[in-house]
């Protein structure tokens, strides 16, 4: 009763960061804007100060400590509750290796490993409700998706792209795994595996389940976390970049492809690398470069560079978090996320609207 009791006072104290600014983030905030003010050195010029490396301006203190509070609560309560579904022992933590020990059969086993994932996505949507923001940024996004397709000077096949936007749905976990869909066995399948029993994952995918026609979009609980305890606008600059990058892929599936004059431009301080190496990883650079694109769009949509420096941190700081592979090789799909990072100063909408000063400007 007492454990309950802890987790009904921090989720009823931390709920609130769903619909308001909480202390702890407007003081932030408020120190970050201040210093960001204090940085444009030149009366009347434009410069952001998370041009100067990125990989430190953005990524330092990109996570509030309100994060590691619902993820550990949150799956606490999910194992709770997944013990008391399936009487399953009291020592059964939720690890790989309890699932190993005491389900045996293998069908069974993941069976009860997605049910968790569902219901530890459930308790951390009981403190901070993500799925509300995702569906608004969502429609942020596929309106600038859509004016960047239609501005576009394609031979054939714009209607169709926007057509892919207008279909394409991003899906809760909820959704993923108690609606109906075609390709839904391919879908969970995707998200059980990519986002882990807790959800945790830091990740989001883009899929054509059965061939289309409706592309799906999931963001893994464990990226959504991230913006926990910002507020609102920053929560939402926080999903931009990763809806447009994904709706991207979308409209790779339906053979779009980008200016190579860009991608050249942006690959150019890769000399070093081999020809394998930068074409595994060309559709992934060009959904960034997409995603970039879109973002500098909305942030353009704000008129003080404070402002835009401060949803550009917010939107790019998910990238912090992901996993670098310890040797990259030819075969990975992903540049490292230093390199995707600058690769968004390179270009030269960020130069407009930030006032970046180093090339090249793609």
């Amino acid at each position: 009763m007492k454990k309950l009791s802890v987790i009904l006072a921090i989720s009823l104290g931390l709920a609130a960061c769903a619909e308001k600014d909480s202390d702890y983030a407007r003081k932030y905030r408020n120190k970050a804007t201040d210093k960001a003010k204090a940085e444009q050195i030149v009366p009347g010029a434009r410069s952001a100060p998370i041009c100067e490396t990125p990989e430190i301006n953005i990524c330092e203190k990109s996570v509030l400590p309100i994060v590691a509070d619902i993820k550990k609560n949150g799956f606490a309560a999910a194992v709770k509750a997944l013990k008391a579904e399936l009487s399953l022992p009291e020592e059964f933590d939720g690890s790989k290796e309890s699932f190993q020990k005491t389900i045996t059969d293998g069908a069974k086993r993941f069976q009860a490993q997605s049910r968790l994932l569902v219901l530890a996505d459930k308790e951390y949507r009981t403190i901070y409700n993500y799925d509300e923001e995702v569906k608004e940024a969502t429609e942020i996004v596929r309106k600038l998706m859509i004016e960047f397709v239609t501005s576009e000077k394609l031979e054939n096949g714009r209607m169709d792209l926007v057509g892919t936007l207008n279909t394409t749905v991003v899906q809760s976990v909820s959704e993923t795994f108690e609606n109906s869909y075609q390709g839904k066995d391919t879908v969970t399948i995707d998200m059980a595996v990519g986002c882990g029993v807790d959800g945790l994952s830091v990740m989001a995918r883009s899929l054509l389940p059965g061939g289309g026609p409706s592309g799906v979009i999931y963001i893994c609980p464990g990226q959504l976390l991230l913006n926990a305890g910002k507020t609102k606008t920053e929560r939402i600059a926080g999903l931009v970049m990763t809806l447009a990058h994904e709706m991207t892929h979308q409209l790779q599936f339906r053979g779009f492809e980008l200016d190579n004059r860009v991608l050249s431009c942006v690959n150019s301080d890769m000399a070093d690398k081999s020809a394998k190496f930068i074409e595994n990883k060309n559709k992934e650079t060009q959904a960034d470069i997409i995603g970039f694109r879109i973002l500098n769009k909305f942030l353009a949509q704000d008129k003080e560079l404070s402002v835009q420096s401060e949803k550009a941190k917010a939107a790019l700081s998910w990238m912090c978090h992901l996993e670098d592979a310890e040797n990259e090789s030819d075969s990975s799909t992903h540049l490292d996320n230093k390199s995707r990072l600058k690769n968004f100063f390179k270009l030269k909408e960020t130069e407009d609207l930030l006032g970046c000063s180093k090339g090249p400007r793609c």
